[in-house]
């Protein structure tokens, strides 16, 4: 039941028992004591990365084609296509689970920080050390939000006290023992490190967007109550979050780069776009990599369904997808099959951003019948979105004063706005929720067709075994 089970790395000590218990520095270790040194570890490559950016493969939005030479779901990792053919064991025991693994390291990190800072050595002031420690809050509320979503079933006001959840790592120990606490603790702890954090995070973040801000925060916390469907709460954060920091950028001023730089040279961008990545990107709350920096640019399609959602006015569908690549000679999976590759080249962000921001505010307001209000904040994004002449402002009138129908077109905005940013599987499962939103994802490969149903078990990835197995006591997923 120990953490080293649940995290099988030796990463951290218990930095504030050190002294009680050793008395001494373990040799080769570097203990931090001042300010500075638990700062630093926010500063750490461990941290700019999230998440495994393999979740988006249970959704709607990714077709494999499987026609040769281009046959992308051949040259997919074994989990990669268990995942696709909605198998909710996708990882062995013998093999790593990075999203659990290398969510719990950085989860560490942000305890031995959050845990100690106060009491570190230095002449901060006592508000300094509170904003370190209220980022690392937010940096653990994000882990902690990440992975509930990808292991429990939705929360749900009914049954969240009782679906199993994950075990919430609260302190700096290796050494500690943990349960499944249920989907309602995680998110009341998340909410917590929130809202404990938010009053002391700095307006802007230091030196690069790797680090937390008070936009960030609230941008956050309006994700979590967007997702518990508390859309006053969700409306009332995003807005404020907007107040702070709520300028778009207009993806006219960017263009196609062709063949790049490509791959990854060091200070040039990679190729495809001339889209700042992520650390520059004007948009950008809160910073981070997947651990393949280009997540699952190269290696998808956007399915049929994702596809006409699109139309070639829509700068993200001229600046993120191709008809092959690489570009020169490409394999043509336009013309194949009518639909793009994904691309989007560079080091883009995948944590928060501001165009979420804007669509958890527009799908709040809907919800709470504000029809003009929700189209205020989707026309704005597009703006800055479609080509000027493609552009054209929507009223309710466009859509019959019926809020369902509007609602409708938020989320069809939702879904062109952040695909493939491992978000579509949190949607449909908190769609899936509601009758008139349920969608059977169907997924085709090597000539078998496979369902994921509404609500479906499925849609819960198995606790990691490396971790299960020391642990028989805790429940697993069906």
């Amino acid at each position: 039941m120990k953490l080293t089970f649940i995290l099988p790395v030796c990463l951290l000590v218990l930095f504030a028992g050190c002294d009680k218990f050793l008395d001494i520095k373990p040799r080769n270790k570097i203990i931090p004591q001042t300010v500075e040194e638990f700062e630093n570890m926010l500063n750490n490559a461990v941290i700019v990365n999230s998440g495994d950016y393999f979740q988006d493969l249970i959704t709607d939005d990714v077709f494999f084609p499987e026609a040769m030479p281009g046959n992308l779901y051949q040259n997919q990792q074994v989990h990669a296509r268990r995942i696709f053919t909605f198998n909710n064991q996708p990882y062995d025991e013998g093999t790593n689970d990075y999203l659990w693994s290398e969510g719990y390291k950085r989860i560490f990190y942000f305890n031995t920080v959050a845990n100690n800072i106060m009491s570190a050595t230095g002449s901060q002031s006592e508000q300094y050390k509170k904003a370190v420690r209220a980022e690392a809050l937010l940096g653990r509320a994000y882990e902690h939000l990440v992975m509930v979503n990808v292991y429990a079933k939705h929360y749900d006001p009914a049954t969240a006290a009782t679906d199993p959840g994950i075990p919430l790592a609260l302190v700096g120990d290796i050494g500690a023992k943990y349960s499944r606490n249920t989907v309602a603790e995680v998110y009341e702890q998340i909410i917590d490190d929130l809202t404990t954090a938010i009053p002391d995070l700095p307006a802007s973040p230091k030196k690069t967007s790797f680090r937390a801000s008070k936009p960030a925060g609230l941008a956050l916390l309006s994700r979590v109550y967007l997702y518990m469907g508390n859309w006053e709460l969700a409306k009332k954060n995003a807005e404020d979050a907007l107040a702070l920091k709520g300028e778009l950028f207009d993806m006219n001023n960017y263009s196609v780069v062709v063949p790049g730089p490509f791959p990854y040279v060091p200070g040039a961008p990679v190729g495809w776009t001339n889209i700042p990545p992520t650390q520059q990107h004007p948009e950008t709350l809160y910073a981070r990599h997947f651990l393949r920096p280009f997540g699952l640019a190269q290696l998808v399609c956007a399915s049929s369904d994702l596809s006409a959602l699109f139309t070639n006015e829509d700068q993200r569908w001229v600046l993120y997808y191709a008809n092959g690549w690489p570009p020169a000679p490409p394999f043509n999976y336009w013309n194949m099959y009518q639909v793009k590759i994904f691309l989007r080249g560079e080091f883009y962000n995948n944590a928060i951003g501001i165009g979420e921001v804007y669509l958890n505010a527009a799908e709040a307001k809907a919800r709470l019948n504000d029809m003009d209000g929700a189209l205020d904040l989707i026309n704005e994004l597009r703006k800055h979105r479609l080509t000027p002449a493609a552009y054209v402002e929507k009223t309710a009138a466009d859509f019959d004063n019926d809020p369902e129908k509007v609602l409708r077109f938020v989320l069809e905005e939702r879904r062109r706005e952040l695909a493939f940013m491992n978000m579509r599987h949190i949607d449909l499962k908190r769609l899936n929720k509601e009758a008139r939103f349920q969608k059977t994802v169907v997924h085709n490969a090597e000539g078998i067709e496979y369902r994921l149903e509404p609500n479906s078990d499925k849609y819960q990835r198995q606790i990691w075994p490396a971790a299960s197995a020391f642990n028989p006591e805790w429940e697993l997923n069906p």
